[in-house]
């Protein structure tokens, strides 16, 4: 059950005294830390319950964050934290390596039967960036090719190679390019914003005409290339979602030419979109998944790489895993939260899903500064853009946040114009609709302070 906050105490000035204390003293010794004054999320957590964050000044929020996904369930979920807590108990930190646990095959076993088809074979890692890491390894042992082909905009993880294959914006990646070669990047298919200038709705099928007529003419021959790696829906970019038309276009292209599709799933699987894997919306067959985040279902921390027999087959010499890497403690808690989710979860997001569509699609046409909403199953994001230019404004997107917070919802603001939300997948309905009122009355407030703004317009 999720924890209604109460209602006193929901919001409020923040930072408040303590958390503006530890915010500071942060900066001088931790790596990054911003003080209070320069947080984007300007409150320091005191606990975390169902849907509902406690901040150390006694405030409550509406959590649409979710660990960025890695609590499906909510906080604390009981049945996922007692499998967590008996598998520490029994099993304590193994190198499952070396000494064997059953809770590992036992999650294997799970996990392949509702894979997309053919995904037999898993290899256990510690997060989604170890996962990516690893299907790289993976793709080039079993093809013997150097090339990895990826799409503008993604994100992939925080090593060297995941950050070299991600393209999320050009200043996250300085100073890596030269140091990793081997990946070619080409634009994602964006139906509103077709880099190739086709009428909108563009069906995406140009970007494979790209790599094929463009990118392997002139650049680097089909038979250098080990395969692919993209998110099935952009999360960072702010849930764009490919046409299904490049999707057929893609996966004939890795067929002739012998390349591996790989689907980076740590943030779209496990039933975030409404389906378990987001590739299920269009059956994409991939050759390997990436999966992370909430695979424990907040417990601890798990990735996992699944592959079909060929690959593995081919790519048997390639060591995978580590220390840490498939715990049998979060193997437990996996299987609990795979449980779970089969178990109704997925007809919650899509209720959900169906009261954001109802609430939050109306802005496109009423409100003057959000350019579009993109909704799948509960991954969920505003854009916003400037009306008298129609640029894309980041600035709106910090605005809302900023009033959202206030007024006791916490969700995503980033740097290209979009307030993103990654509510748990069985938040109630009474708490979802709350959490959608007060992000469309932040919309309204910020939408206000443009309009009075001596260089407004109101054109839409």
């Amino acid at each position: 059950m999720t924890l209604e906050p109460p209602a006193t105490n929901l919001g409020g000035n923040v930072p408040g005294q303590r958390s503006r204390e530890i915010l500071d003293r942060a900066t001088h010794v931790i790596h990054g830390a911003e003080g209070a004054d320069e947080a984007t999320v300007p409150i320091v957590l005191a606990n975390k319950q169902g849907s509902i964050l406690f901040d150390v000044d006694g405030n409550s929020f509406i959590d649409f964050v979710s660990g960025w996904g890695s609590t499906p369930l909510g906080a604390n979920h009981p049945e996922i934290m007692n499998a967590a807590v008996d598998g520490l108990h029994a099993y304590s930190v193994e190198n499952t390596d070396y000494v064997a646990a059953e809770p590992l095959v036992t999650f294997a076993e799970a996990l392949t039967k509702v894979a997309p088809r053919g995904l037999t074979k898993v290899a256990y890692e510690v997060s989604g960036t170890e996962a990516v890491e690893t299907t790289l390894k993976l793709m080039r042992a079993a093809t013997g090719r150097p090339y990895v082909i990826s799409f503008f905009g993604q994100y992939h993880g925080e090593s060297y190679a995941a950050q070299a294959l991600s393209a999320q914006q050009a200043e996250f990646h300085g100073g890596l390019r030269h140091l990793m070669p081997g990946y070619l990047h080409v634009p994602y298919p964006d139906p509103s914003r077709c880099v190739f200038r086709h009428d909108a709705p563009c069906d995406g099928t140009c970007v494979v005409t790209y790599i094929r007529d463009q990118l392997c003419h002139y650049l680097v021959s089909p038979n250098e290339i080990a395969g692919l790696v993209i998110e099935p829906i952009i999360g960072e970019g702010g849930v764009l979602t490919p046409p299904p038309p490049f999707w057929r276009d893609l996966e004939v292209t890795c067929r002739e030419y012998g390349w591996l599709l790989a689907l980076d799933e740590v943030e779209t699987g496990l039933g975030r979109t409404g389906k378990l894997f987001a590739s299920e919306h269009w059956d994409v067959i991939p050759d390997l998944m990436c999966l992370a985040k909430g695979l424990s279902g907040g417990a601890l921390p798990i990735g996992a790489v699944l592959m079909t027999d060929a690959v593995a087959d081919a790519a048997s010499d390639v060591h995978t895993g580590g220390t840490w890497a498939g715990q049998p403690a979060a193997c437990l808690a996996a299987i609990e939260s795979l449980r779970l989710l089969r178990d109704g979860v997925l007809d919650n997001v899509l209720r959900l899903e169906s009261i954001a569509e109802r609430m939050l699609r109306p802005l496109v046409e009423s409100s003057t500064i959000v350019n579009d909403v993109r909704i799948r199953g509960l991954y969920l994001a505003v854009e916003f853009a400037d009306p008298r230019t129609g640029e894309r404004a980041p600035e709106f997107s910090s605005m809302v946040h900023k009033v959202c917070v206030a007024n006791g919802l916490i969700g995503i603001q980033d740097d290209v114009a979009h307030y993103r939300g990654l509510p748990a997948l069985n938040m109630e309905e009474a708490l979802f609709n709350r959490a959608m009122r007060i992000l469309i009355d932040a919309i309204g407030d910020v939408e206000k302070l443009v309009e009075s703004s001596p260089m407004s317009t109101t054109a839409h």
